[in-house]
């Protein structure tokens, strides 16, 4: 590879995603700095921590004012972060005395970790609106398809039979489960750093008052209030965490789709697919195999985080970076996991009829299960099973069906054929199916007051 990626010319309609990628763009994160000393200096105006002419010049000739990354590139290797210098750009293009008021009794790590919790609010509410989107999409699937008759498998093997709708229902809930918890991370997690060099808010001498400053900030910046947490990094644990569980349950479908779409199986089918280089009659489920390697590099790159948890003292230069490193990442693949997830729901398309011959297919061993329980008010339940057991093996050593081998074998008062018949075997799913989407609805018109 030549390139990263995530953010690759040449991968990007693969691994990419445009519009988390110009979150944490560093234009963006430079924005996002000189926002937060925008809003500190209208702050402490207020405050009267500075004087009031110079905070509203610092808001006033910052509006606008972005310094090029090139200009800051030599200072952050220098300094290890990103701050100095852009407080230094940005004080030779204020006026006197503002340019001494501005960054007053502040730390870089105020600015870096403030400005990444204004990107994440903006990335979070790209997340919740994709996933309202695809949950409304699989709902509607689920819907379709909530009774059509398919096989339910277990460990690779064919189980008993199910319904489509009860499959992409079990798809779907997760996600409608995300979307709420992520209106809360909105709530809670995204919060204001404000402690100054060491946590204590000393160069500002405002004993006392730390929750108070950091409340007004937070509300000036639309953050949630929080005293220092340097060293606490659970807000970000927290928010990637969940980001990594929204490709998780992406990745699912993922597998699931390739599963399904295998030539050999083709219970779904396709409305993008791609080809190949030697075999034009191939189509290659992209779309779902991203979903995969998305899930994988996702829940890979948050274990990493974690790695970086243990923050030395009051503040840890390495721990720090290897936030950077690593945060990035894992929302650029969760934004392009859902990007992917969104074009492919609504290209789904179930193969009804082909569903129901496998569901039923193999001399309907399948209903086994369905049987057994059937025979058990007429014999008892090991009788039962053994009458099944038997019956299996003749249809395997015979052919015919499991209907027509226990017809033979039991005189109980049963309508095999009826109970075999592909139209009455998913009633259960069906039901499961409405259950999920009404919980799948409930959480998608809540409260997120109450999620």
């Amino acid at each position: 590879m030549a390139d990263i990626p995530l953010v690759s010319p040449l991968f990007a309609g693969l691994f990419g995603d445009d519009e988390t990628a110009a979150l944490f763009s560093v234009e963006a994160e430079i924005a996002a700095m000189v926002e937060v000393e925008r809003a500190l200096a209208r702050l402490q105006g207020s405050a009267g921590l500075i004087p009031q002419a110079a905070a509203d010049a610092i808001d006033r000739e910052l509006s606008g004012l972005l310094p090029t990354p090139a200009e800051l590139a030599a200072g952050t290797a220098a300094a290890g972060v990103p701050v100095p210098a852009l407080v230094a750009a940005l004080r030779q293009k204020l006026s006197r005395p503002a340019a001494d008021y501005l960054h007053f009794g502040a730390t870089s790590q105020d600015i870096v970790d403030t400005g990444l919790m204004l990107r994440l609010a903006r990335t979070l509410a790209l997340f919740e609106a994709r996933l309202a989107d695809i949950v409304a999409q699989l709902s509607a699937l689920a819907t379709r398809h909530r009774a059509t008759p398919m096989a339910g498998r277990t460990r690779g093997q064919i189980a008993t039979p199910v319904s489509f709708g009860l499959r992409v229902a079990i798809w779907t809930l997760p996600l409608a489960k995300a979307r709420l918890r992520l209106a809360r991370l909105r709530r809670e997690a995204l919060v204001v750093q404000l402690g100054g060099a060491s946590g204590d808010l000393g160069a500002m001498d405002v004993p006392g008052r730390a929750a108070e400053l950091a409340g007004a900030l937070a509300r000036e910046l639309g953050l949630a209030p929080s005293l220092p947490w340097m060293t606490d990094r659970e807000p970000l644990r927290r928010i990637v965490r969940e980001a990594s569980e929204i490709a998780l349950a992406l990745g699912k479908i993922g597998e699931d789709v390739i599963l399904l779409a295998r030539s050999e199986i083709g219970e779904i089918r396709l409305a993008e697919a791609g080809g190949s280089s030697t075999m034009p009659q191939k189509q290659n489920p992209v779309r779902a195999e991203a979903l995969v390697a998305l899930a994988r590099f996702a829940a890979a790159q948050a274990a990493a985080l974690s790695a970086d948890a243990l923050h030395r003292e009051e503040r840890d230069g390495a721990a720090w970076m290897g936030e950077w490193l690593v945060l990035p990442q894992v929302m650029l693949a969760t934004g392009a996991a859902l990007r992917h997830a969104q074009a492919l729901a609504p290209g789904m398309e179930a193969d009804a009829a082909r569903m129901a011959a496998t569901a039923t297919g193999g001399g309907g061993l399948s209903l086994a299960e369905r049987f057994s329980f059937a025979l058990l008010p007429h014999v008892g339940r090991a009788a039962a099973q053994d009458l099944v057991k038997k019956a299996a093996g003749l249809v395997r050593a015979e052919g015919g069906t499991l209907a027509e081998a226990l017809s033979k074998l039991s005189d109980a008062p049963l309508d095999w054929q009826a109970l075999a018949d592909s139209s009455s075997i998913s009633g259960a799913a069906a039901a499961m199916t409405d259950e999920m989407l009404a919980e799948i609805a409930l959480l998608a018109h809540g409260d997120d007051g109450h999620a």
